[in-house]
């Protein structure tokens, strides 16, 4: 027997008004229908005296969800949990052609097609019926075996926000990758990037740097002026939800979520802790707390200009985005340095949402082994940048300056620190970039009260930039501390030889 969803709201009005209902985990407050409003068109509940009302349409997304697919999760109908979501789930659950089973251990509510218990009354499905329920669940996708395949004109949950579409990855959804500079945070993001999205890693992701002045409007996205061409042809403003890139991705990965080809979509952020996250996620803070499955646990509420903009780009109405969830098909990746200055502290609560990652000083410098770079004019010497930098930091660990503030393999770019063509890195290209953030950011941020002792080749000018870094053209690396130099390794290169 096949229902529409007009008969399955004539059974409520005919056989379940007046009767105490009681939901599946028996835990919630039972409730009464008091009416049915077709004129309205939403259904009156009375809740221990209070006054509840569930609409058509939501309980047509049920009953859809329902009628096409083997069963229907309310939650992730829905797309959150909580006490309502229970109320339109016993609603269904007490007629006589629904019974409740689980899937996954989750609670799932069929439509059987016949009576099979009395209305007003609950009934778990047996066992080997609930097993074949399930198996069929799992398929890639599943629809109501009352149903024939050529009967099916579409899917319920192709019609709505689909958050879990089943996408597996060994990834973890929200990554935050932190060390000292020139770790090689965003090279390693960008390799990982390239492992999750496979053939789609130039299309399927954005990437965005916070800074002190980002916002959640940037972030996220806010109704402003734009400006258009009218039919005449003349400049003029309108007004329109402009998505940020948050919103650019959710919206991509919620529709590809609906297809039956589902991929991943990231979100990377550099310098997350450059910009003030708790005001730049706002209430986005809240979805960052995912299930085991990758969705979000807790929905939020949207604004009224991000409903409208939803339902323009997802096809549907404003009243189906009132809350949204992150779906477990997007990821979103981050790096940090902890050690930077100007930079906004995070609280616990946004901290444990997130997977944090720590490369060490020395985790990625295989690729530097016996790459050289000749250095001086008074002295030449090839020096080893590897060696060099690592000899630099064991000076600072024994001033009692933190790992963080330590140099990383790329701290210069790896464009130049690993040439293409053989071991030997460009001079040129090295001393300019050596001058302008190495010697800079030991001047003026590592050893800044060091610097004497650090420059200790420079001897009287060991304490004015600009003499060191004339210095280092004329001595390499005769501007450091003794130890440096013969730590690092270096072999002379006699006069009239390269």
């Amino acid at each position: 027997m096949k229902k529409t969803l007009q008969d399955v709201l004539n059974d409520i009005q005919d056989k379940l008004i007046g009767k105490e209902l009681h939901g599946i985990s028996g835990t919630a407050s039972a409730f009464r229908i008091s009416e049915i409003d077709n004129e309205k068109k939403y259904i009156v509940l009375d809740v221990q005296g209070k006054r509840k009302t569930w609409s058509f349409e939501r309980m047509e997304r049920v009953w859809k969800e329902m009628y096409y697919r083997p069963a229907a999760n309310v939650e992730i109908v829905f797309g959150g949990s909580g006490s309502s979501r229970n109320q339109v789930e016993t609603i269904f659950a007490n007629l006589g052609y629904v019974e409740w089973l689980y899937v996954n251990e989750r609670k799932n509510i069929a439509y059987v097609g016949e009576d099979t218990h009395e209305y007003g009354t609950l009934k778990h499905m047996d066992e080997d019926r609930e097993q074949e329920y399930q198996r069929m669940m799992e398929e890639p996708k599943p629809y109501n075996p009352l149903l024939d395949p050529d009967e099916i004109q579409g899917n319920a949950s192709e019609e709505i926000i689909k958050y879990h579409t089943g996408f597996i990855s060994g990834f973890e959804r929200n990554r935050i990758l932190f060390g000292a500079p020139g770790t090689g945070k965003s090279y390693t993001l960008n390799k990982e990037k390239d492992v999750l999205l496979n053939l789609d890693s130039a299309t399927n992701y954005e990437r965005v740097t916070f800074h002190p002045d980002y916002s959640y409007a940037n972030f996220v996205g806010t109704y402003k002026p734009v400006p258009y061409k009218d039919e005449d042809g003349r400049d003029s403003i309108t007004y329109k939800y402009v998505p940020g890139p948050f919103m650019r991705v959710y919206v991509k990965a919620i529709l590809n979520g609906r297809t039956e080809n589902v991929k991943p979509y990231l979100l990377i952020i550099e310098e997350i802790n450059r910009a003030n996250v708790a005001a730049v996620f706002g209430d986005i803070f809240q979805l960052l707390d995912r299930d085991e499955n990758g969705v979000s646990e807790y929905p939020i509420q949207t604004s009224e200009d991000m409903k409208k903009y939803l339902a323009d780009e997802l096809d549907g109405d404003p009243s189906e985005f009132e809350k949204i969830c992150i779906p477990d098909n997007m990821f979103i990746w981050a790096t940090m340095n902890s050690a930077d200055q100007g930079v906004f502290p995070m609280d616990t609560a946004f901290k444990r949402r997130w997977d944090f990652t720590y490369l060490g000083i020395d985790d990625s410098e295989n690729d530097l082994v016996g790459k050289y770079v000749v250095l001086g004019k008074e002295n030449r010497q090839k020096v080893e940048w590897n060696k060099l930098r690592k000899a630099i930091n064991t000076f600072l660990a024994k001033q009692k300056i933190n790992e963080d503030k330590q140099l990383g393999p790329y701290f210069i770019a790896r464009s130049i620190v690993v040439p293409k063509e053989n071991d030997m890195i460009d001079s040129e290209k090295f001393g300019k970039i050596f001058k302008s953030k190495v010697i800079m950011y030991l001047f003026e941020d590592a050893a800044r009260q060091k610097r004497a002792s650090l420059f200790e080749g420079c001897f009287e000018n060991s304490t004015r930039y600009s003499e060191i870094c004339r210095e280092f053209d004329e001595k390499g690396i005769g501007i450091f501390n003794h130890d440096i130099q013969i730590d690092c390794e270096p072999e002379d290169i006699p006069k009239g030889t390269e």
